[in-house]
């Protein structure tokens, strides 16, 4: 398999070993770098953190203005590895982009992942999650709460940066909110859900009632940790991916 040089979607390059990829999206109101405390590997795959366009190195470049139109500018990056399995990894908001994508790509015929591992997010037919996706856009103070949140992160930011955050933090927010996952549809691949024992965002009890409905092949699994936790990587996280299953074949549509 050949390797794919850094790029706009990957910040690092692909090796062409032929490992399993996993591709890890962004949280709400950040970028790539996010995952920069993750190791290189995990469970024998390769991690590959998602760079979408607006964020970092790519912060001249129109954001998406609906799921739909972040899953097809996904999707040219997907196709670009060919055959090279992959596996989705999302936390709270990024899990509807994993979900969307994978929709978009299951219905022009593409490559799909293994399986998707949805962390902190409830049943997506359900509707949405966490505090910030209920507060008023107009009177938060969004700055206030991107700094804290890079504060969890375990970063400072200059005053121009946390205004520019709490910018692209905000247009999450105006993007998530209209954002429905088609009632009765079945999710393509399996998928896992992660709760956090101390999560205050999205408690467990939140998180695992009624994926059954969309999800025909599904795990529940509730990690040690807060709502940031998954930042690090801990340990029982990697555990929980090295367990999943890998395949060196391409991966195809799947029935569920």
């Amino acid at each position: 398999m050949r390797a794919v040089r850094p790029g706009r979607w990957n910040l690092m390059p692909v090796p062409g070993d032929g490992t399993a990829l996993l591709l890890c999206l962004p949280y709400s109101g950040v970028g790539a770098t996010s995952y920069r405390r993750w190791p290189k590997t995990v469970g024998g795959m390769t991690v590959c953190a998602l760079q979408p366009p607006g964020r970092e190195n790519r912060l001249r470049e129109p954001r998406p203005a609906t799921h739909r139109e972040f899953a097809a500018s996904l999707a040219d990056f997907v196709r670009e590895l060919g055959d090279r399995p992959y596996a989705f990894f999302g936390h709270c908001g990024a899990v509807p982009y994993a979900l969307e994508t994978t929709r978009y790509l299951a219905e022009h015929g593409d490559p799909l992942p293994l399986w998707i591992l949805a962390s902190s997010w409830g049943a997506p037919d359900n509707g949405l999650y966490g505090r910030l996706n209920f507060v008023d856009l107009d009177g938060h103070d969004f700055v206030a709460e991107i700094v804290s949140m890079a504060g969890q992160m375990g970063s400072t930011l200059l005053p121009e940066m946390a205004s520019l955050g709490a910018e692209i933090l905000r247009h999450d927010q105006v993007v998530q909110r209209p954002y429905r996952y088609p009632p009765g549809h079945l999710i393509e691949v399996p998928v896992t859900v992660i709760g956090w024992t101390h999560d205050e965002v999205v408690p467990p009890g939140e998180v695992f009632p009624g994926w059954e409905r969309v999800a025909g092949r599904l795990e529940r699994h509730t990690l040690p940790g807060s709502h940031f936790e998954f930042l690090r990587c801990p340990e029982e996280l990697q555990e929980l991916i090295a367990g999943m299953p890998v395949s060196t074949a391409r991966p195809g549509r799947s029935a569920v």
